[in-house]
Protein backbone atom coordinates (compact mmCIF):
# COMPACT_ATOMS: atom_id res chain seq x y z
CA UNK A 1 0.00 0.00 0.00
CA UNK A 2 1.04 3.47 -0.47
CA UNK A 3 0.57 6.32 1.29
CA UNK A 4 -2.22 7.79 -0.89
CA UNK A 5 -3.42 4.68 -0.93
CA UNK A 6 -3.52 4.75 3.01
CA UNK A 7 -4.49 8.58 3.35
CA UNK A 8 -7.70 8.01 1.13
CA UNK A 9 -8.78 4.77 3.19
CA UNK A 10 -8.41 6.24 6.47
CA UNK A 11 -10.28 9.78 5.12
CA UNK A 12 -13.08 7.19 3.63
CA UNK A 13 -13.06 5.09 7.88
CA UNK A 14 -13.39 8.81 9.16
CA UNK A 15 -16.51 9.68 6.81
CA UNK A 16 -18.18 6.10 7.20
CA UNK A 17 -17.90 7.17 11.12
CA UNK A 18 -19.10 10.54 10.42
CA UNK A 19 -22.46 8.80 8.01
CA UNK A 20 -23.25 5.92 10.83
CA UNK A 21 -23.52 8.70 13.51
CA UNK A 22 -25.77 11.14 11.15
CA UNK A 23 -27.95 7.58 10.65
CA UNK A 24 -28.35 7.36 14.57
CA UNK A 25 -29.63 10.99 14.21
CA UNK A 26 -26.50 12.22 16.26
CA UNK A 27 -25.66 14.39 13.10
CA UNK A 28 -28.61 16.04 10.60
CA UNK A 29 -27.28 16.54 7.31
CA UNK A 30 -25.19 20.17 7.71
CA UNK A 31 -23.20 18.42 10.60
CA UNK A 32 -22.74 15.55 8.31
CA UNK A 33 -21.70 17.55 5.40
CA UNK A 34 -19.62 20.28 7.59
CA UNK A 35 -17.55 17.50 9.24
CA UNK A 36 -17.10 16.28 5.96
CA UNK A 37 -16.06 19.33 4.38
CA UNK A 38 -14.10 19.58 7.11
CA UNK A 39 -12.19 16.33 6.05
CA UNK A 40 -11.48 16.43 2.70
CA UNK A 41 -10.24 20.51 2.76
CA UNK A 42 -7.91 19.31 5.42
CA UNK A 43 -6.53 16.42 3.57
CA UNK A 44 -6.67 18.05 0.25
CA UNK A 45 -4.36 20.76 2.34
CA UNK A 46 -2.18 18.17 3.62
CA UNK A 47 -1.23 16.35 0.34
CA UNK A 48 -0.91 19.59 -1.15
CA UNK A 49 1.83 20.87 1.68
CA UNK A 50 3.56 17.29 1.16
CA UNK A 51 3.22 16.88 -2.88
CA UNK A 52 5.50 14.01 -2.91
CA UNK A 53 2.85 12.07 -2.17
CA UNK A 54 0.37 12.72 -5.36
CA UNK A 55 0.74 15.38 -7.88
CA UNK A 56 -3.33 15.81 -7.92
CA UNK A 57 -4.56 16.98 -5.13
CA UNK A 58 -7.78 17.38 -6.41
CA UNK A 59 -8.56 14.13 -7.89
CA UNK A 60 -7.96 12.78 -3.90
CA UNK A 61 -10.47 15.19 -2.67
CA UNK A 62 -13.07 14.92 -6.03
CA UNK A 63 -13.07 11.04 -4.77
CA UNK A 64 -13.56 11.54 -1.20
CA UNK A 65 -16.67 14.13 -2.24
CA UNK A 66 -18.34 11.58 -3.85
CA UNK A 67 -17.71 8.98 -1.54
CA UNK A 68 -19.08 11.09 0.98
CA UNK A 69 -22.21 11.95 -1.24
CA UNK A 70 -22.69 8.36 -2.24
CA UNK A 71 -22.79 7.52 0.91
CA UNK A 72 -25.42 9.82 2.29
CA UNK A 73 -27.65 9.80 -0.67
CA UNK A 74 -27.65 5.98 -0.58
CA UNK A 75 -29.31 6.20 2.68
CA UNK A 76 -32.08 8.51 1.49
CA UNK A 77 -32.61 5.54 -1.37
CA UNK A 78 -32.82 3.10 1.73
CA UNK A 79 -35.49 5.31 3.11
CA UNK A 80 -37.39 6.35 -0.21
CA UNK A 81 -40.54 3.96 0.77
CA UNK A 82 -41.05 6.97 3.40
CA UNK A 83 -40.24 10.06 1.41
CA UNK A 84 -43.08 11.39 -1.53
CA UNK A 85 -40.52 11.93 -4.08
CA UNK A 86 -42.09 12.82 -7.69
CA UNK A 87 -39.92 12.78 -11.13
CA UNK A 88 -39.43 16.71 -10.77
CA UNK A 89 -37.11 16.07 -7.54
CA UNK A 90 -34.72 13.98 -9.80
CA UNK A 91 -31.34 15.80 -9.04
CA UNK A 92 -32.79 17.74 -6.01
CA UNK A 93 -30.38 15.40 -3.16
CA UNK A 94 -27.39 16.12 -5.57
CA UNK A 95 -28.22 19.96 -5.35
CA UNK A 96 -28.86 19.97 -1.39
CA UNK A 97 -25.77 17.57 -0.65
CA UNK A 98 -23.48 20.21 -2.58
CA UNK A 99 -25.05 23.53 -1.58
CA UNK A 100 -24.58 22.63 1.92
CA UNK A 101 -21.12 21.53 1.44
CA UNK A 102 -20.35 24.89 -0.76
CA UNK A 103 -22.15 26.91 1.78
CA UNK A 104 -22.47 25.55 4.52
CA UNK A 105 -26.54 25.91 5.31
CA UNK A 106 -29.78 24.39 4.26
CA UNK A 107 -30.32 25.96 0.84
CA UNK A 108 -32.99 28.14 0.89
Amino acid sequence: MNCIDAIEGAAKKVISDFHAKHETGEMDDTEFVRSTRILIDGTGDFVVDNCEITPNPELLKTVLFEYARDLWKNSLDAKAEHRDTSSEDEGYDDYYFDYIFRHGTYPE
